[in-house]
């Protein structure tokens, strides 16, 4: 067989086997409407005081980092996190999503909007409104919370 033959067959080849190795195109446009799915069905939770599935958002060493306290790492954390104040309080916590941009990969997201919590409290009614951004990784086929911060917009006291 001729060289220019095989040089040719080699090139199929590698053309052929480079082709099948790209990865199917993610459609991140279907990505974020899940994302928004989630962020409906965790606020839900939210609203409901339902602590275990409002924690099962986050991957199991995710972190929340709440406005005016300190970070809670890991989904058994936050799950305790939650436990501590939804079950016993009167709230309202309204996330709205502004902008959800999902990675060409399929397996990283950002959600990031505003938000507005008013709670009744033993010492009163606490609100706040602010920002957050919160960091979804797709873990096993699912989009999980690895990352929450919230910001409030509200000055300090006594400024």
């Amino acid at each position: 067989m001729p060289i220019h033959r095989l040089v040719i067959i080699a090139l199929v080849v590698c053309v052929s086997v480079a082709g099948c190795a790209r990865a199917p195109r993610v459609d991140t446009l279907a990505e974020a409407d899940v994302i928004r799915d989630l962020d409906r069905r965790w606020q839900a939770a939210i609203e409901a005081k339902d602590v275990g599935t409002a924690a099962s958002f986050f991957a199991p060493g995710g972190v929340q980092m709440p406005a005016n306290a300190p970070a809670v790492v890991g989904r058994e954390a936050i799950h305790q996190w939650f436990d501590e104040w939804l079950p016993d309080t009167n709230i309202s916590n309204i996330f709205t999503p502004e902008v959800i941009e999902v990675a060409a990969s399929g397996d990283m997201a950002y959600d990031r909007g505003t938000y507005r919590f008013v709670m009744d409290s033993p010492e009163g009614r606490i609100e706040d409104v602010g920002k957050y951004l919160l960091i979804w990784k797709k873990i096993d086929g699912e989009w999980k919370a690895i990352a929450d911060i919230s910001n409030s917009d509200m000055p300090l006291p006594g400024q």
